[in-house]
Order: structure tokens, then sequence, then C-alpha cells
């Protein structure tokens, strides 16, 4: 023991890093390496992420960049998705370790990181040690790790918990009154934005903008150095994370985030006002995985549990305030309110005056400034309290303290009769066993509240020699190691008895639809339409090499998913135009087996229905006529009339650049000679000129040459690439040149160098400095 305690107060900061590393490693023990086959679950990870994570690394180690991803949405720009998380260094990982042992690892980090990374922040702002390590845990372990890792959202985790690292950055550099520092401090900023979860980074930016306002108001003599500081670290961020954020930007503009973007959309996921009790009894409402989850079906975007120890530094917060305090204190207000959504009027005025709220949707996210600021304020508010005079402490904490926890008491039984009162009314049937849930969440929450306050009193009132003063050669009080860990010890089992059973493993294996599907399909020379296949499985199609129309993202190409679900029917004309030869379903579809251009059966193979579509148009065909429709809806309606042949008519939105005639003899063929993700060959053969239509989406970056020379492109039924070619035989190459992206690697890459020259001088000054 003494030579720990020796090794801890030599390296008090490693030593923390290694409790934290120590404490990560012991949670997620029996997912460190899953077998093959599985890895840790959640359903965007088993859907989304983990699909994405191993095309980026097949891709990376065949040494190209995963621009495009022909296998979903009829063609997807794959490098636009930030979730993909290509360029975010710690993803790469990924190119050393399979990515089952990837996950993992990713996770471990970013928790650890979390924990730490408060640590270091709380320090920095003045905190003793055993308070920041009590935050770390709670601001790490809580509420966000348990939700995210229920729903598999690794990389909104990622994007959030940057956040306490960021501040201590820019606080630094505000200090240091260096430019280098401020060039540094932009890095932790832009690693949260390359941690892929873009709109979720709105909060990040929320708390880094108030902690700016904060310097601002606490320090009026340094104003024009901090507000420098902190636009050079903003624009250096900016600029490290623009090789993702430019395609992310472009990808944006033409995405069905934007087309949906109304306050209806934008406030999906508020926090109800009856969920405020769960940052008190975070499982009030059950858990999805072993009694149950009755409320809203968004567990993961309601869960911001910090702890019930936070809670009660709010308490002493309040009663001794500082300017750090009120700073604290207001983001949690803030937080909370906007976390409300439709439920509250700030989100709606956030929305109208504040043009990214109009980008993004889950309100309740803003609840992380809750767990950030609660978190911290823990630290903060006890540091307050022990550095006070023993007499004045002990006079100011012994007539209040008792009462506070009483009241708490009585607020907490309050809250459960009141929502338990409202579930009642709402849920009649429902309400023994839930009922018993909520008194034996109660009745935990007042054990915690009550050893949290004894532990606390005891703390606060300790010998005065403590863990930030004890030297080398001087043992700290046993109270006080006692009281410490017992602390730690409290923090670690109130976050981890919530977040803990969310670390499980799931099969990696697609949805069976698929593979029993493709079985049945040796070569399918069309797209595949699945019908009916859940949502969380569409991406399948990635892992069986199907093209498919559909996909599972948030970021969707807002004009091909308007033309695919135009008509709900796979006998649909859009699917003519869009390539699909057959129908994927978990089940019979007799009602379309009927009637005109039925369905046939080809196959049927234990949990999949495979069906050839009757008309088939191939994915490069020629076509000799064509209408002008400037108008999307029109031109989709014109699709879909009965009159309408798309085998010989094109729709366009503007004339084409060439004069089509019927062909003299027979039409004219287009073959497909050779294909890549971004690469296309065809060979074409007419008598006449035609329109040569590619049944991928159109896309900003695709470019045409006819026999080497450049040809402008044009979009055919509203989301489909096309070109004009003349008569004869010509060879037709497609190319994705987003040439966009270079302006966005070309910021990342200047903005890289910056780094170094800023770390280089940072390190000689270092030296120079050194006794």
């Amino acid at each position: 023991m003494n030579a720990l305690l020796h090794w801890y107060h030599r390296r008090p900061t490693l030593t923390v890093a290694l409790l934290f590393l120590l404490l990560g490693l012991v949670f997620f023990a029996a997912v460190l390496i899953p077998p093959e086959g599985q890895v840790m679950a959640g359903h965007d990870m088993i859907g989304n992420y983990y699909i994405y994570w191993q095309a980026v690394r097949e891709a990376l180690r065949g040494g190209s960049l995963p621009l495009w991803e022909p296998n979903i949405f009829g063609g997807f720009p794959f490098l636009a998705q930030p979730q993909q998380s290509t360029f975010y260094p710690v993803n790469w990982i990924n190119l050393l370790a399979p990515v089952r042992v990837g996950v993992t690892l990713y996770t471990l980090f970013h928790v650890w990181l979390a924990g730490f990374g408060m640590y270091l922040f709380a320090r920095y702002m003045g905190g003793r040690r055993l308070p920041s390590v009590l935050a770390g845990v709670g601001f790490a372990y809580g509420g966000l790790l348990a939700g995210r890792l229920w729903a598999g959202h690794q990389p909104v985790y990622a994007v959030f918990i940057w956040t306490p690292l960021m501040l201590a950055a820019l606080a630094w550099a505000i200090d240091q009154q260096r430019w280098y520092a401020s060039v540094l401090a932009g890095v932790p900023l832009a690693l949260s934005l390359l941690a892929g979860h873009v709109p979720s980074f709105l909060y990040v930016g929320i708390i880094w903008a108030a902690f700016v306002l904060y310097y601002l108001i606490i320090r009026p003599g340094a104003r024009l150095r901090i507000v420098r500081t902190a636009f050079v670290a903003g624009l250096v961020g900016l600029a490290i994370a623009a090789v993702q954020l430019v395609p992310f930007l472009q990808f944006t503009a033409v995405s069905g985030r934007v087309a949906e973007a109304d306050f209806a959309f934008a406030t999906d996921y508020s926090l109800p006002p009856a969920h405020l009790i769960t940052l008190l009894i975070p499982k009030f409402f059950g858990e999805p995985l072993d009694v149950g989850y009755w409320s809203v079906p968004t567990f993961e975007e309601l869960t911001y549990y910090a702890g019930l120890l936070a809670v009660l530094g709010i308490i002493l917060g309040v009663r001794r305030p500082t300017r750090l305090t009120w700073f604290y204190l207001i983001l949690i207000i803030i937080g909370l309110w906007l976390a409300l959504g439709r439920y509250g009027v700030l989100y709606e005025l956030a929305y109208r005056f504040m043009p990214p709220f109009r980008l993004v949707r889950a309100p309740a996210r803003a609840a992380f400034l809750y767990l950030f600021a609660a978190s911290a304020l823990l630290a903060h508010s006890l540091t307050v309290w022990r550095d006070l005079p023993d007499a004045e402490r002990r006079g100011a904490l012994k007539p209040f303290w008792p009462v506070a926890v009483a009241v708490l008491g009585i607020g907490l039984f309050a809250a459960l009769a009141a929502t338990g009162a409202i579930f009642m009314a709402v849920h009649p049937t429902d309400t023994s066993g839930r009922l018993w849930q909520q008194i034996g969440g109660y009745s935990l929450a007042l054990v915690v509240v009550g050893l949290g306050a004894a532990l606390l009193w005891a703390y606060l009132n300790a010998d005065k020699v403590t863990d930030d003063r004890v030297g080398a050669g001087r043992k700290p009080p046993s109270r006080l190691m006692l009281v410490s860990a017992a602390l730690v010890l409290l923090v670690v089992t109130d976050t981890w008895w919530f977040s803990f059973n969310m670390v499980r493993t799931a099969s990696t294996a697609p949805d069976p639809v698929w593979t029993d599907g493709r079985a049945l399909i040796d070569d399918p020379s069309g797209r595949v339409l699945p019908w009916g296949v859940p949502l969380f499985s569409q991406n399948g199609a990635m892992q069986v090499d199907w093209p498919s129309v559909f996909g599972y993202d948030s970021l969707e190409p807002a004009a091909h998913i308007t033309l695919a679900s135009s008509v709900p029917d796979p006998r649909s004309t859009a699917y003519d135009v869009l390539g699909v030869s057959h129908v994927l379903a978990g089940g019979p579809l007799d009602e379309f087996t009927e009637g005109e251009r039925p369905l046939t059966l080809l196959g049927h193979q234990s949990s999949a229905w495979v069906y050839s579509r009757a008309r088939i148009l191939p994915i490069a065909r020629l076509v000799y006529g064509v209408e002008v429709i400037p108008d999307a809806s029109a031109a989709i309606t014109r699709i879909h009339a009965p009159d309408f042949d798309p085998a010989a008519v094109a729709i366009v939105d503007t004339p084409p650049p060439c004069e089509l005639t019927s062909p003299s003899a027979e039409p004219g063929a287009a073959e497909i000679v050779a294909h890549k993700p971004t690469w296309w060959e065809i060979q074409t053969r007419s008598d006449s000129p035609a329109l040569l239509v590619v049944a991928e989406n159109a896309y900003p970056g695709w470019e045409a040459t006819i026999d080497g020379s450049r040809a402008e492109v044009i979009t055919a039924y509203t989301s489909l690439r096309a070109v004009c070619v003349p008569a004869g035989d010509h060879t037709v190459v497609w190319t994705f040149r987003p040439r966009l992206y270079v302006l966005g690697a070309m910021l990342s890459l200047l903005a890289i160098v910056l780094v170094v020259v800023a770390l280089a001088a940072f390190r000689r000054e270092m030296r120079g400095i050194k006794p």
C-alpha cells in the first residue's frame, strides 16, 4: 500500500489515467475480444456502423478511398456520410484489428477519454483530485453511455465526450497567450467533428460558445485575446475537419434531411417533461433489456443520468455559488429547457432564429448540457466547500446539509407519486408491476442519496491534509482514504448499475432474408427492391453484394428517395427506370402477382421470397425520345402515367444538348464492359444519336467522357445520370471525381501542417524553460 501511495504522489495524473483505464477494462471485459461473427450489440452498430466500418477497412486496405457505395440507395456518396469515420484517427484501429475487435477498442478508448478528459478539465478549472475523479466517472459511465451502448451509437458518444478536452484546451490557450496554443486548441474540436455524428456537435458547439462567453465576462481586460484565441482555435478545428465537412455539407444540401426540415421533423425525439425524473431515477420507465421499457420508444435519446452524487453537488453549488457555479447552472437550465423540444418554447425559438436547429432533430440530446455541467459542477462544488476554512465550512454545512438532503428525499417521493399517478391514469392495466419497478428505483435512489450525503459530509469535514496536499513522505489520514475510496465506489456502483448490462454482443451476419434471397440469384443483373424488409436490415445489401434501391442511413439522397417511394407498389414504373429486376420479401407477395405487370415468384428459401418483375429495364440503356419537365413533382407524376413508356422516353429537366431521332433500323445497344464503384465503362452502338441512361444516382462529381472527350452530364427521371451519345460505336466512361472533396482535403492538409509547426514551437519553448 505504501508503494502504491508513493507512486500516486509522484505521478498523480498518470495514476488517475491508469485508474480510468482499469475501470474501462473491467467494464468491457466480457466483450474485449468478441468471438468470430459477433460484435458489440446495438441496432445501429449491427445495421449501420459495423457494415460501414467494414467497408472502410476493405477500401483503405485495398489502397483506395470509399468514395461511392453502389449497393444502397441506387448508388450512395459514401464518403460524404461522416459516420463512416474514414478520417477519424481513432477509427483507424480497424485497419489493424478485425472490426469486431476494433469496435470494442474504439468504445473503450472513448469511455476512458470521457472520464480522464473530464478529470483534466475539472482539474484545470481548479478542482481537487478526488472531486475531479468523481466527476469523470459520472460523466463517462452515466446515461449517455447506457443509451448509446443500447442503440449502438458509438460515434454519437464519441462526438460528445471530446467536450471537456475542448474546453480545457481553450482555457489553456487563453492562459498561454501564445499563437501556437491557439492553434493546438483547435485539435480536440476537429476530432469531435471527425468522430462522425455531426448533428450532435450542435450541442458541443453550444457549450464551447458558452464557455467563450463565460471567459469574456470573467476577464473583461482580456476580451480581445479571448476572442482571438477562440477564433483561431475554431478556425483550425473546422479546417482540420474540412476533409469530412465539405463532402458532408454538399450531401446535406441534396439530402432528405433538408427536404424534411420542418418543425415536426426537428422536434422528433423531444424529452417529455415526465422524463425529467430519470435524472434522479434512471430506470423509472424501465430499460429495454431486463425489465422492459414502457415510455416513448427512443430510450437512447432520453437517457442522460449523471448520478445522484451530481445532484448533491448541484445542491452544494447553489448553497455556495461562484461565477463558475452559475455558468454550470445556466448550462443545466438551458440544456434541459432545450431538451423539452416541442414541449417547451425555447427550442421553437431556436428553430425559428438559429438555422442549425433546422437541420437536426432529437432535441433531447440537449440534455447532454446537463450531463456535462452537472458532472463538472460536482467537482467544483466539492472543491469550493473543501477549500473553506474549517470553522466557516462546518458552520455553513451543519444546519444546511441535513435539511437539503431531507428535502431532496421528499422531492424524490413527490416526483414518484406525481409521475406514478399520471402513469396509472394513462396505463391503468399496466400499473401493478411497473409501479413496483418505480418504487424499487425510488428506494435505491434514497439509499444512494443517504450514503452519498453521509460520505460527502465525512469528506468535507475530514482532516485538512488532503489528497492534493499530501507530500511524498507523509501518509494521508486513514479516514480520508477510506471516505475517498467509498465515494469512488459509490459513484461507480450508481452509474454502472444503470449502464453495465448494456454491454453485450450480437451477430454480425446479415438478416437471413438477404442471405437466403441472395442464394436464389446467381448473378443479379439489375437492382433489388427489398419489400417489407426491416429498416435496420436494409444495409444487408452491402454484405451480400446485391445492389438495392433502398438502404439504412440518416442521410438519404432526396431525389432518389422521392422517386423510389412515389408509388408503394413493387410493380411501379419508378422501379422500371431505377433498373429493378428482383423483389426481395420476408413473406409471400400474393397481392402483387396479378394485374398489370405482375410479379413472378422465382423461389422461396427459408425466410426469403424472391420475385422477378414483369418489365425489367437494363441498368445502362439507350433512349431516343425525351420529355422536358422542369418540375420534379410533375415529372414523377408523368412517369406513373398509363401512357408513359420508360423504355422509349426519358424525362429530363432541361433540353438535352443533342437532337434525338428515332433509330432508322434496329434500336442501338449499351453494354457495360467494366464497372467499379467509382468507374463505369460502357460501349454504345447506334445508327442515330441517343441518350445513354445509367440507372444510378445523379450526384455532383460524376463526369462522363465519350471516346476520351468530356461530355455534358444531365439528369434523367429526376435522379438518374444520362449523357448524349452520337451515332456509331463509342466508349463512354463514367468517373466519380468530386472536385469539391479536393478543396476540403487541401484545407485539412494546410491545417495539419500548421498544427505540426505549432507543436514544434510549443516543444521548443518547453525545452527552453526547463530548469
